[in-house]
């Protein structure tokens, strides 16, 4: 038998009617709308696209709203409806305006097809572009235009619990004085954090990430450029940092300030020394996320155990020996550090300027090693990392050299001296 062969496209009643291609375009399609959930609908799924309209339900693609402020209000009202409820809303590709703050209630997914295909900008530059609550989720999207004191994702300020981070996952922020994300301690309680995984910061002048105010931040695979700061922890806020870059811009890392503790308490016995001081005069047991001072909080230790509190007594071991003898009934006072924790971080040109047409080396940019870690009034930056000279660092005690292998840090000199000190006075016997 001799095989026929139909060519659709060239049918003579093509586009008028042929009832072949008719099946075949409408299979197509209903495949095509299948796929993405417009004939029929999933509970708790909403669309957007630039070819919706907000007086639409949002439930199927074919009819989608148009704005994410949209999505997001009949998103709360079904959480509201139904507390349990996880909505996840998918944001088509498009540049979208929003009159904003974007406030999403907790369990809110925003799901954008792609970074370099979704951009979202604010009618209000000024002003934050997402606030987010408990349990959200945005991914796959862009920032643009956001201006000081803006950031493109903040919290709801509304004083909830936080106790499932907000999580922002492969987007970006590209903007000139706008911060990326601000992690505000001061309003929420609960874990009073967010995480990130894949979130570049291209402020040019703005800053990357702050945590501030005792807020606290996982960040994985940040990558900072041009930002007046890359990443900064104030006012007792911290974060750890991994896998990340910070790349041209003014600053690196950077943590400023402190935050007292209502505890305190004073010293307990003979002139103390050592790592283990015992304090009494507690109403509470001393946490490890603190800092002892026994002079008001210019000095500050590093508090690394203590023991469960006695009639009003711990034994505190903080990370140094005291050399010098603390006075019996010297008093003690507690504090949260602002503190960064990176490990595996690369710098790259950093102090080299905001303005990236300038900031590269083939302008004469000049870097400023300095300008990689700031620890400013009481702050902490425990860290390793490479830069652009493949310096290999661990914190500030210890560098290798990466043009000529040579290692420096006066711990490893105390380290060297230790070994050899026995030789070298046995050759001298």
């Amino acid at each position: 038998m001799a095989q026929q062969i139909i060519n659709i496209g060239n049918s003579p009643n093509d586009g008028n009617g042929d009832p072949l291609r008719t099946a075949f375009r409408k299979a197509n399609e209903n495949f095509t709308e299948l796929y993405n959930s417009a004939v029929g609908f999933a509970t708790n799924v909403l669309y957007v696209s630039k070819s919706g309209s907000d007086s639409n339900s949002g439930v199927t693609l074919s009819s989608a709203f148009l704005t994410i402020a949209r999505a997001v209000q009949e998103a709360n009202t079904l959480v509201a409806n139904t507390p349990t409820a996880k909505v996840c809303i998918f944001l088509k590709t498009g540049s979208y305006t929003e009159n904003n703050p974007v406030v999403f209630g907790p369990n809110v997914t925003l799901w954008a097809d792609n970074l370099r295909s979704v951009s979202v900008l604010p009618a209000n530059p000024t002003s934050d572009i997402f606030r987010l609550s408990n349990a959200c989720y945005v991914a796959g999207l862009t920032f643009r235009g956001h201006l000081f004191p803006a950031a493109a994702v903040a919290f709801v300020p509304n004083g909830q619990v936080i106790t499932t981070s907000p999580y922002v996952q492969n987007c970006s922020s590209i903007t000139t004085t706008g911060c990326g994300m601000r992690v505000d301690g001061s309003l929420v309680g609960g874990l009073k954090s967010m995480v990130v995984d894949a979130y570049t910061q291209i402020n040019q002048g703005g800053n990357g990430i702050e945590i501030i105010n005792q807020g606290y931040s996982q960040l994985v695979s940040v990558f900072t450029v041009c930002c007046e700061i890359a990443i900064l922890c104030q006012n007792g806020g911290t974060c750890s940092l991994t896998n990340s870059n910070t790349s041209f811009g003014t600053y690196g890392l950077v943590a400023d300030g402190k935050v007292a503790q209502s505890l305190s308490g004073f010293t307990d016995g003979i002139d103390q020394i050592g790592s283990q001081i015992v304090v009494d005069g507690l109403a509470a047991r001393p946490t490890i996320n603190q800092s002892i001072s026994f002079d008001g909080g210019v000095t500050l230790y590093d508090i690394w155990d203590t023991t469960p509190l006695l009639a009003g007594q711990s034994t505190i071991t903080i990370g140094v020996d005291i050399t010098i003898p603390i006075p019996n009934n010297t008093p003690c006072s507690f504090y949260i550090r602002s503190a960064i924790n990176a490990s595996g971080h690369t710098f790259e040109y950093v102090g080299t300027g905001n303005d990236l047409a300038n900031a590269l080396p083939a302008s004469g940019a000049i870097p400023i090693e300095a300008n990689q870690v700031r620890k400013l009034n009481g702050g902490q930056v425990i860290y390793t990392s490479t830069d652009e000279r493949g310096d290999f660092k661990v914190g500030d005690q210890l560098t290798i050299n990466g043009a000529t292998g040579t290692i420096t840090g006066d711990t490893f000199d105390k380290s060297l001296f230790a070994v050899l000190t026995p030789y070298i006075l046995a050759l001298e016997g």
